[in-house]
Formats: C-alpha cells, structure tokens, sequence
C-alpha cells in the first residue's frame, strides 16, 4: 500500500446506518474514491448488518453510532468481534451526528480506532480511509507472520514491533496474542519496548503483569491513574473493577461498575458485573434499575441475553431468600415481572418464545423457595412444554437447569430425555444413570407430584389403588401440560384404548451437531 493512494478497488465494503439516504451518499462518496459499486454493500439495521457479514468478508466497515435507540454501532462491532463474524484486520470506521462522540468512542473501545462526523466530507472520509486500511495491512502482515511461529520468543515479537513501530494497532496485538498464549515472561520483558506509547492494551497488560506477582495494589494504581486520565476507556474499567473487587472494595467498584454499565447498557457482561456488586453492597433498588435499563436496551442480536437475564434472576433471587415480609416478596416478584415485560419488547419472535420458558422456570424457582411445591412443578413443566414439538429447540440454559429439578420432582423419564438432549447439544457422551424402582411405596411417597409416578400408577392398572386415589391422579395430571406422548397415553387411557406400557415422553430425533 503507498502513502497517499487507497487500494479499494477490489475490497468489499460494508455501509451500515439506519438512514437510507445517509447511506446511499457514503457509497457515492466510496465509488469516487476508486470503490467499485458491486463491492460495496449498504445495509439500515444492525440483524442486516449482522446477515450480510455472515455470508461475505469485508475489509472495511463504516458504521453509524446510533443506529437504534437501544443499540450502538460499538456495541454492534463488539457483538461481531465476540461471534467471529469479523476479523481483527477488518477496518472500522465509525461516523457520528454528534462531534461530542469522539472523545467517547476513541477511549471506549480499542477495536474502534478512526471516527468521522456527519456530513462526511469526501477529503477526510478519504485520509480516515486510508489509515484504517494502512493498519489493516500492518495487522495483517503481523497476524500472518505471528501464525508461522508456533510460540514467539522475545526476539520475534521484538522484531515485529520494531517493523511497525509507531503502529499502536500492531503493538496492541502483540500485547494480547502474548497474553492469550499465556507467555507471561515474554510479555513482562516486552512491555519496556512499548513505553513510548499510552494505550489501553499496554496499561492493562503492566497491570496484569503485577496482579500474577501478587502485587495488587501496584496493578489497581497502574489501571486507576490511567482511567483518571481516560475516563471513558472501558477496557482499562473493567479490569480495574475487577481489581476492586479482588480487594473487597466494592464502593469503588460499584463507581466504576455503574459508569462501564450506563455506556453500554445492552452489554449482558457488564450487567451481571454492576448486579453482583450492587447486590454486595445491599443497594437492591440501584439493582432493579440497572436490571430495567438492561431490558430496555438488550439486543436481539447479542447470542449472550439469555444467560446474563439468568444470572440477573439469580442475584435477585438470593436477595429474596433473606425475606420475611409476604409484601417486600410480593415487590420483588412485580420487579421481576417488570424486567421480563420489557426485555419481551426487544426481542424477536422466537427469543421471546425462550423467555417465555425462562420466566416460567424462574417462577418454578422462586416457588420452591416459598415452599410451594406442587405449583412450582407445574411451572417446570410449563417451561418445557414451550418445546414439546422440537425438544432439541430448547436452550441448553434451560435444559441444565430443568434436569436438577425434574430429579428433586421424580420425572425421571424426562430427565433421561433431558440429559440426552444435553449430550447432543455439548458433544458430550452421555453418561449411564442409575434406575429407580418405582413400586416402591416410600418411592411414591417421596415424589408426591411425580407425573411420570401417576401415570404408572395408571398404565399398571392399580386395582389396590382405591378409585379415589386414580381419579385424584386423573385430575392433577390433565391439569400438567405433558410431554407428547404422555398427552396422547393419557387420552387413550380416558377413552378406554390404551397401551399397558407407559411410552417415552418425546421421540427424540437427535440432529447430528455439537
């Protein structure tokens, strides 16, 4: 690549800004740079963006910060960069309405490097153009080089880093294929090369560096001096909250929590980071607001939600635990409906479908908590039965978390189901489980509400069993949403037709994937 002169003619380029017109003139502006027309692909929504990336590669994006009102052109890169979607030497361009934006987007995130305001002119549009594609060869040519050596000494990476030496993009990369390689020496001895330049990736690795010593307190000084000075850098943030943590200083973690949070309130990680601080330091009312502010900002794009809303009800959960008060419970159980209803507004129809079942199993839960188990079985089995149709469409979150429960109730057979589910799922071979005797009397006794248990009791035809016992087990069975196949035994059974032999709950066709 020369100095003055940008290569795109063959590179494709990704437009994405929810304003039509916005994007027709960028790619006007991109053809009289030397783009050819068929490279460039515009795009007004972050599930187009997230489509188009899937099925071709870009070497240069331009995205616009505020694409919704609930999410981000950053927060968008950084779901791409997590899924692998894009690569680390694809060019990022952002470009903002707001000027106030670039102090903000140039400290939030080391994977946005270059910011342009609206209305592009097409000079500056052309200079920012060619220094994120000039770093994109420069990262380029250092992964491919990095990728021939099986592990880096100290003289590779000195080397690479002396080749691009005002690069901050190639020494940041350096930084963190060390770190992730888990070559510690090699790092603490590269880390004097880099003291010419401040950045994100060199401050959190000399942090790092001293945390593995043991040295905390130096680690917290280094990572607080540097968000002093870049308040907004939410890499540096993050580490240092955890170093607050660490240190049972969750005041200050709490300060920083919250900062990181409100930047980017659709990011799952961060919330569960603020929630369990704020839940340490007993500030439940802050803890419902930042749940809130998730919900109304979570993103149907963002494969993470359904775990960060899980671990969310869990914080929330041990909290209620600790109460006495029918009304303070009663409160938590309206934040939790709350939570649920406007993260239900931001998903699609599917994703909805899944929080369905998980608010379903989140009731099962708090239910067993107040001791109410005959109705906390039922919201088990409601859960599942979102799925009954296609089992294997079920989250693997809520598969793990059905299996515990449907031992403590004594639905084995649906266990068995469950945990074949999970073996196909994870690639893991399923393991041998013990059988139960289920003709045991003090078995029955022990799984009151087993809906496999009253259904044997049914397919046996337990004449000892007195008629008001079958019509009782009757009764609470056609009030449970079955699986399948207990569904159509059991109106056979009512009918007067019926196999002897209780069949399994589902016909499992277990698609091949891991």
């Amino acid at each position: 690549m020369t100095a003055g002169k940008i290569e795109v003619e063959n590179i494709g380029i990704l437009v994405i800004d929810d304003c039509s017109t916005s994007s027709t003139l960028i790619r006007h502006q991109l053809v009289a740079l030397g783009a050819k027309i068929a490279n460039i692909t515009c795009v007004n929504s972050a599930q187009e963006a997230l489509a188009a990336v899937k099925t071709r590669f870009y070497s240069f994006i331009v995205m616009d910060y505020h694409l919704s009102t609930k999410l981000t052109g950053l927060d968008l890169i950084n779901l791409m960069s997590r899924a692998k979607l894009i690569s680390e030497t694809t060019a990022v361009l952002m470009i903002s309405g707001d000027a106030t934006q670039e102090t903000v987007l140039t400290a939030l995130s080391g994977r946005v490097r270059h910011l342009l305001t609206k209305p592009l002119q097409t000079k500056a549009l052309k200079n920012k153009m060619l220094a994120a594609l000039q770093e994109q060869h420069q990262l380029a040519d250092v992964g491919n080089q990095l990728s021939k050596i099986e592990r880096p000494t100290l003289a590779d990476i000195a080397q690479l880093h002396k080749k691009h030496t005002q690069s901050v993009c190639v020494e940041s990369l350096l930084i963190d294929t060390l770190i992730e390689t888990k070559q510690f020496d090699v790092l603490e001895n590269f880390l004097p090369f880099c003291t010419e330049k401040e950045h994100a990736s060199r401050i959190c690795a000399e942090a790092f560096v001293q945390h593995k010593k043991g040295n905390i307190r130096e680690a917290v000084t280094i990572l607080a001096d540097y968000v002093t000075r870049n308040p907004l850098c939410l890499r540096a943030i993050d580490n240092l909250v955890g170093l607050y943590e660490s240190l049972g200083q969750q005041n200050n973690a709490s300060i920083l929590a919250n900062r990181a949070f409100e930047l980017t309130p659709s990011s799952s990680i961060r919330l569960v980071t603020v929630s369990r601080i704020l839940a340490k330091l007993g500030q439940i009312d802050r803890l419902y607001d930042v749940g809130y502010m998730y919900a109304s900002n979570v993103s149907s794009t963002d494969s993470q939600w359904l775990s960060a809303m899980n671990a969310y009800v869990d914080i929330i959960s041990e909290h209620f635990k600790t109460l006495r008060s029918p009304n303070e419970k009663k409160r938590v159980l309206l934040k939790l409906n709350d939570f649920c209803l406007l993260a239900e507004k931001q998903l699609n129809r599917n994703q909805q479908i899944d929080l369905a079942a998980f608010k379903q199993m989140m009731q099962c839960k708090l239910l067993l908590l107040e001791s109410r188990p005959e109705h906390a079985h039922k919201k088990l089995m409601q859960s599942l039965s979102y799925y009954y149709s296609v089992p294997s469409k079920t989250p693997l979150l809520l598969l793990k978390q059905a299996i515990p429960l449907m031992d403590f109730f004594g639905e084995f057979a649906i266990k068995q189901s469950l945990l074949t589910l999970v073996a196909a799922k994870s690639g893991i071979p399923l393991k041998d489980h013990p059988q139960h005797n289920s003709k045991e009397p003090k078995f029955r006794q022990k799984y009151p509400f087993s809906a496999e248990l009253r259904l044997k009791d049914l397919s046996d035809n337990n004449i000892s069993a007195p008629n008001i016992i079958l019509d009782e087990s009757i009764e609470f069975l056609s009030q449970r949403p079955l699986p399948p196949n207990w569904s159509n035994w059991l109106k056979d059974y009512l009918s007067g037709s019926y196999s002897t032999q209780l069949p399994l709950p589902f016909n499992l066709h277990i698609p091949q994937w891991r």
